[in-house]
């Protein structure tokens, strides 16, 4: 990647002093790192909801960011994926597909074993992707733990096949599809594929758009970043008290806005020090992916038998996201020493290895 243009350093406290000569991927990185954490807290509110620790307006809020935390992701995922979509079958179906269906089947058989235990099944709010039934149907209506794992290789393949297709009508039939399922209109029995059907014009949006993208992020300033802010809460508040999210086209609109204030605040933070954890996480959200919600599941055991006071209750989901956003970091660190890094890898004997060049 290119560097950006040297930032001035006008600012003397060391959590605001920009960074030098930052990497133009910087904000993708703290766009993700922010993806990861809101789905870190989505699931800590999930726990602390069936344990009866979440207060309504933390529930409220929770629901509220789901129009940013999985559209956003999809959008930085597709950012990169023209070199990909542009190779032979053979080099995606390894590289991306078997990567993450690997991924997919392997994590899908710990979580179902993990969740056996009888102390974490009784904290569980997924309960119903841990019967013998829905881990038989795991390839066709993949379990709302690692579904995401399951749309990006999809997602890819789509991509792939539709490269012949007008991009209008690519992003045209998405978008289209994309607000009827947002007003509730179009439904599958799974709600998980509900889910991806919503989010792929993000991802296509990301492949196709990238330059434009690209451009709303090196626009990002304070002012432009508390506008979208603003406009976000009020546009999302104006849907709820008017009803308008039943009409096509309302949720994906609010969508874009919530994406919009996404990309303009990861570019903006990832421009000073204080960022900078965030860019460290948007580098190594797989790991955080896989590894949380077992240590969610680990907290809520304990806290589920403490007496938290109500004030108390709204700090949890954010402090349960840091925690275990860091231990599932130093999880896979100790993994990977260990010698467990085919949990995060395909196997090198399922890996594709390109043909040799012969020179001479």
């Amino acid at each position: 990647m290119e560097s950006s243009a040297r930032m001035s350093a006008q600012h003397s406290s060391p959590l605001s002093l920009p960074i030098r000569d930052p990497s133009r991927s910087a904000w993708v990185d703290a766009a993700k790192g922010l993806s990861i954490l809101l789905v870190v807290a989505h699931h800590a509110v999930s726990f602390l909801h069936t344990s009866g620790l979440a207060p309504p307006a933390v529930v409220a809020v929770n629901t509220a960011l789901a129009s940013m935390r999985m559209p956003l992701f999809f959008l930085v995922s597709g950012l990169f994926v023209a070199g990909p979509l542009a190779a032979p079958w053979r080099t995606l179906l390894h590289k991306r597909v078997a990567f993450f269906l690997y991924l997919f089947a392997l994590w899908t058989l710990l979580r179902f074993a993990f969740f056996h235990i009888p102390a974490v099944a009784a904290v569980d709010p997924y309960v119903h992707d841990t019967d013998v039934v829905a881990l038989a149907m795991a390839p066709l209506v993949p379990g709302s733990g690692v579904w995401f794992i399951y749309a990006l290789a999809l997602f890819a393949v789509i991509a792939k096949l539709s490269r012949p297709v007008p991009v209008w009508l690519q992003l045209g039939a998405a978008g289209v599809v994309s607000a009827f399922v947002g007003a509730e209109i179009l439904q599958f029995e799974a709600e998980v594929w509900t889910r991806m059907a919503r989010h792929l014009f993000f991802f296509l949006l990301g492949w196709h758009a990238r330059t434009l993208v690209e451009r709303v992020a090196r626009s990002s300033t304070a002012l432009r970043v508390t506008v979208t802010a603003a406009a976000c809460v009020g546009c999302a508040a104006g849907a709820v008290v008017l009803g308008l999210r039943s009409i096509p086209g309302i949720a994906l609109g609010l969508n874009l806005l919530a994406v919009t204030f996404g990309v303009l605040f990861a570019a903006w933070v990832a421009r000073y020090r204080v960022g900078r954890p965030l860019v460290a996480l948007g580098a190594q959200t797989l790991p955080v992916y896989l590894i949380h919600i077992f240590w969610i599941a680990v907290v809520m055991v304990g806290v589920a038998n403490l007496d938290v006071p109500p004030v108390a209750q709204y700090a949890l989901p954010a402090a349960i996201a840091v925690v275990c956003t860091v231990l599932s970091l130093l999880t896979h660190r100790l993994l990977v020493a260990g010698g467990g890094a085919w949990l995060f890898a395909l196997p090198r004997r399922l890996a594709y290895r390109a043909p040799a060049t012969v020179t001479g």
